[in-house]
């Protein structure tokens, strides 16, 4: 039998750790979707590494220090360039399927040397795998 004190610990820590877990999953993350914040389990997020984001699904985006976006699960498209100083390239499009709970790269590989070219990629952070397509 629980006490009134046994009975308020009952009750209370549930919302707690939910609120909590969205604290936690918010952290230090741009959220990009409309209505409250959700639980890590219902997004996904998506960070930024060498490239420049100009738009995430027509909206521009103005991240400023930041480098991490919450995102719901489903199609996004991305308008990016790459973040090389010095050698400015026309923005991209690129396309990807986001899931429910992971988290996904956004960046670059760069060919200095010979050509000066660049190619963006999403890649699945837990797998690695790459994911999408883009258009120059």
């Amino acid at each position: 039998m629980l006490t009134q004190r046994g009975r308020l610990v009952y009750c209370v820590l549930p919302a707690v750790a939910m609120t909590l877990s969205l604290l936690i999953s918010a952290c230090g993350a741009v959220k990009m979707y409309p209505g409250p914040a959700l639980a890590r389990d219902k997004i996904a997020v998506l960070e930024i590494r060498n490239v420049t984001l100009y738009a995430l699904d027509d909206e521009a985006v103005k991240l400023g220090n930041q480098r991490k976006l919450q995102i719901l699960p489903g199609e996004h498209v991305l308008r990016a360039s790459h973040a090389m100083a010095g050698y400015d390239a026309m923005p991209i499009t690129y396309t990807f399927t986001a899931e429910a709970g992971r988290t996904y790269f956004f960046g670059a590989d760069y060919e200095i040397q010979r050509t000066l070219s660049w190619r963006p990629w999403v890649r699945d952070a837990k797998s690695g795998q790459t994911i999408g397509r883009w258009k120059p």
